[in-house]
């Protein structure tokens, strides 16, 4: 009776330990697939699916479809304005700040949700070599995030796992990557309120 009580207590101090290092292994790996969907140009969570079936005829755009466009590709522009290994400037991060918070069409982020991640993002890509699909898709995602509102939670979750991916298959270090994409999450926790 007293081995099978010392062999229960031994069991359960190491199995809390076992299971932490299986829910690690598991978001490592979830990591990984999310770093392979980018390498391959799997389409961001950002992007809304095709349709099924064909489309009705196209209707004209509206001011509110256009200004989304323009802002997205404000972000782009400015996305592709951080090269590697060059200094960012303030005027750099001012223009981005803006044009992030003229792509929030709904609740607008509080501004220093905003210049946290300005300043963290802008590090990071100072030392990542993103190529021109990568940026695009860092910008759609980014806009995703800004214009979360309704969006299921589990899809936003994807949107930030997928920036997190995105930084760290353009060179950017797991721990940077994660702090990038928990001030984008930040900003979304506000735009989502």
């Amino acid at each position: 009776m007293k081995i099978f009580l010392v062999a229960s207590l031994f069991l359960g101090l190491l199995a809390p330990a076992a299971f932490g290092q299986y829910g690690q292994a598991i978001k490592r790996a979830k990591e990984t697939a999310n770093q392979n969907n980018v390498r391959q140009g799997v389409p961001s969570p950002a992007q809304t699916p095709p349709p099924a079936v064909a489309p009705p005829a196209p209707k004209p755009a509206t001011n509110s479809v256009v200004a989304a466009a323009q802002s997205l590709a404000k972000l782009k522009a400015d996305l592709a304005g951080f090269k590697p290994g060059a200094a960012i400037t303030a005027e750099q991060k001012q223009q981005f700040t803006v044009d992030l918070a003229h792509a929030a069409r709904g609740t607008k982020p509080s501004l220093p949700a905003v210049k946290k991640f300005v300043e963290s993002l802008t590090a990071a890509l100072s030392g990542a070599t993103l190529t021109p699909e990568q940026q695009s898709r860092l910008a759609q995602n980014i806009d995703a995030v800004l214009n979360a509102r309704g969006t299921a939670a589990t899809q936003f979750d994807k949107v930030i796992e997928d920036v997190q991916a995105i930084l760290q298959v353009g060179s950017v270090g797991r721990f940077t990557a994660i702090g990038v994409a928990n001030d984008l999450k930040a900003i979304g926790a506000e735009v989502r309120r």
